[in-house]
């Protein structure tokens, strides 16, 4: 192993030399390393003395952050520039997007510069990074509100601050930009997405069974793909078939996965007809065919929605339908992991959300699954008929004690 030479703040490391400056960041000292990328100590002083010298005393006290040395320092940019920059949201916005392109899936990208776009609109894009604070998203005049006033919903601002708080977290730990990422609160959230009961899947069937509603039974056949495989709302149209699965691949899927769907015969005769009707926007020439055919059934799903109007406060989308897949499965697998790996989480605390709604409420809109819930519940019973309960041996003509709660009012 190489030994790292020092030389007052001057250090040599692998051969190559560097310099040491304690810094102020508004709270403590830190240290900086600057690469000055040579073996030659003569060439580096010499660079030190020219560009990095005059500036020492302004980085020492924080005036230049570490992001403008990119710029003060020839060597370390591509442009062979010496002149201090300030960083402007045009001009490392691009630079976000394209680590996010590395990492995500293109419509997640998309919608984190739809974003980025709300928030340039609002405060301008030159816009220097530094110069942003909590109070240009959540003050009196700041984004949120500007938002609020022009109709948008606290759910739909909330994703656009989700995205916002990732790229603040960016800047601050990735490229230094900021010393701290910017702090906000989140708005209360308004109708939540929610799964689908089966009395709701049966009024939607109904519904599109009546002919004078005008809706073709497509949607109905496209409603059941959704229910019985769980699929993410996309994943039909960007998935290929092959034999009896659904592969999505993993430049496309949501976790960066592979992701592998079982079909029936049913479900494959259905599959295709989806693919069908995505093929007709493509031969429209249409941008984004899969995205377009998508928003056509959500936009029917929707449309019912409210010609029924479902006596709740609950949001029904297509990601219900997945929301019912997870309940139902969870409860008629009766293993978790495998109810995680069908689904495609990346775990499996993702799943174990289905598991947070009381056997009553499940009962009250799953009848499916009233069966199982009951034999559970007997299953209970029976392993705690014949113990002891706090010094009695409880039997049929004994009650729990009242500290079991609702339990003891089910057993008989």
């Amino acid at each position: 192993m190489a030994k790292n030479k020092v030389r007052n703040n001057w250090r040599q490391v692998k051969g190559n030399w560097y310099y040491r400056l304690m810094v102020w960041n508004g709270k403590r000292q830190h240290e900086w390393t600057i690469p000055f990328k040579t073996k030659d100590k003569k060439f580096a002083n010499n660079q030190y003395q020219k560009f990095l010298k005059p500036h020492i005393a302004d980085i020492k006290s924080g005036v230049i952050q570490k992001f403008q040395l990119k710029a003060l320092l020839p060597w370390l940019n591509k442009e062979k520039t010496s002149e201090i920059v300030e960083l402007s949201l045009e001009r490392v916005i691009p630079d976000y997007l394209t680590y996010k392109e590395s990492k995500l899936r293109a419509k997640s990208v998309k919608r984190d510069s739809a974003s980025l776009n709300q928030l340039c609109e609002f405060v301008g894009y030159s816009k220097p990074v530094a110069e942003l604070t909590y109070l240009d998203i959540e003050g009196s005049k700041g984004l949120i509100q500007h938002l609020l006033s022009k109709g948008y919903r606290n759910n739909g601002i909330n994703v656009t601050l989700r995205h916002l708080k990732a790229f603040f977290t960016w800047l601050h730990k990735k490229e230094q930009v900021l010393d701290k990422t910017i702090e906000f609160d989140m708005l209360p959230k308004g109708e939540q997405e929610y799964y689908i009961d089966e009395y709701q899947i049966q009024a939607i069937h109904n519904y599109i069974d009546d002919d004078s509603n005008g809706i073709d039974s497509f949607f109905k056949r496209c409603f059941i793909f959704y229910e019985f495989t769980g699929v993410r709302a996309l994943e039909p149209f960007i998935g290929e078939m092959y034999g009896d699965w659904l592969y999505v691949d993993a430049s496309k899927s949501k976790g960066k996965n592979l992701r592998k769907i079982h079909l029936s015969k049913d479900l494959k005769a259905i599959l295709m007809e989806m693919h069908a009707f995505r093929d007709e926007y493509v031969a429209m020439d249409s941008t984004e065919p899969n995205e377009r055919a998508c928003e056509r059934i959500s936009k029917t799903l929707l449309k019912i929605r409210r010609a029924i109007n479902f006596n709740t406060n609950r949001k029904i989308t297509l990601k219900s339908f997945r929301h019912h897949y997870g309940i139902t499965r969870v409860y008629t697998t009766g293993n978790i992991f495998q109810v995680a790996m069908e689904m495609g989480h990346k775990n499996v605390t993702t799943t174990q959300e289905y598991l947070r709604f009381q056997a009553d409420e499940i009962k009250d809109h799953f009848p499916s699954l009233i069966p199982i819930i009951e034999n559970m519940e007997n299953m209970q019973k029976n392993a705690i008929r014949g113990t002891k309960i706090r010094g009695t041996i409880y039997s049929n003509d004994n009650k729990l004690p009242s500290s079991f709660g609702g339990l003891s009012s089910r057993l008989p």
